[in-house]
């Protein structure tokens, strides 16, 4: 089955579903990339959320040199984003307006994807409506970082024992609701599969990813969608899920709590 990466996917939507992603879900970097050119923003927001991707870029610069590992790098993300001032984001995007006037879709969780400056990483912003999803899903060549700005999710995570042929083997690793501040991240080291459906009228996350780790690839990531709910479970408590593509992942669980 060929794997689909995340600009495959999109091209999967319409040009106004598209125009509807982008417009609809203006995310805290864009916004912030945006204010920071008209001097928009007081000092003290311009340096938390500047040191804040300053440290980010840090860590992300040691795992692509192979200084740290992956799982380091999460660790170290993870601290960043847990401690990162989240009132001074809203403030800075008008998180509060954003949410009452975007408009979200109530299947697929989406997004903008875009660079910032000389940054080693790359950032998306996703935006939810009640029950959308960013459906079940494994990643190679990359790892990310997903801070939650607004509202709530239900996170699921998984750690990716085996590949088989047309499977994958999964260890359940997380299932909680993650809220404004939470973050959590994958690797190809520590749980490399996750899942998110929005739980609340609206929810957004910060994701700092970083890809084309290993560049003789010859892509700069891999999505490897699956069906835990529909899994084999194995007699060690592990789940032997089905590889499935990007059509049947919208159905079973885009816009499904």
């Amino acid at each position: 089955m060929p794997l689909l990466g995340y600009d495959e996917c999109v091209a999967r939507l319409t040009r106004r579903e598209f125009a509807e992603a982008v417009l609809g879900v203006l995310g805290p970097v864009a916004l912030l990339r945006e204010l920071r050119a008209r001097e928009a923003l007081a000092a003290p927001v311009r340096i938390a959320a500047g040191d804040l991707l300053a440290r980010v870029d840090e860590a992300s610069r040691a795992l692509a040199s192979g200084a740290a590992r992956p799982a380091e790098w999460q660790a170290r993300v993870e601290e960043l984003a847990s401690r990162a001032d989240l009132d001074d984001l809203r403030r800075a995007v008008d998180l509060d307006r954003l949410s009452r006037t975007m408009t979200v879709a109530r299947d697929w969780a989406r997004g903008e994807h875009l660079r910032l400056g000389s940054f080693r990483f790359g950032t998306q912003v996703f935006g939810f409506a009640r029950g959308a999803a960013i459906t079940p899903h494994g990643h190679r060549n990359m790892a990310s970082m997903h801070l939650v700005i607004g509202g709530e999710l239900r996170c699921r995570q998984y750690e990716r024992v085996r590949d088989e042929p047309g499977h994958l083997v999964l260890r359940p690793a997380l299932d909680r609701a993650c809220r404004s501040g939470d973050p959590t991240s994958i690797s190809s080291e520590r749980r490399n599969v996750h899942w998110f459906v929005a739980t609340s009228d609206t929810a957004f996350t910060f994701d700092a990813v970083l890809d084309n780790l290993d560049p003789s690839l010859g892509r700069p990531y891999f999505i490897d969608l699956v069906d835990p709910s529909g899994a084999e479970k194995l007699p060690d408590g592990t789940l032997r899920a089905r590889r499935i593509g990007w059509d049947e992942s919208l159905r079973l669980y885009a816009g499904r709590a």
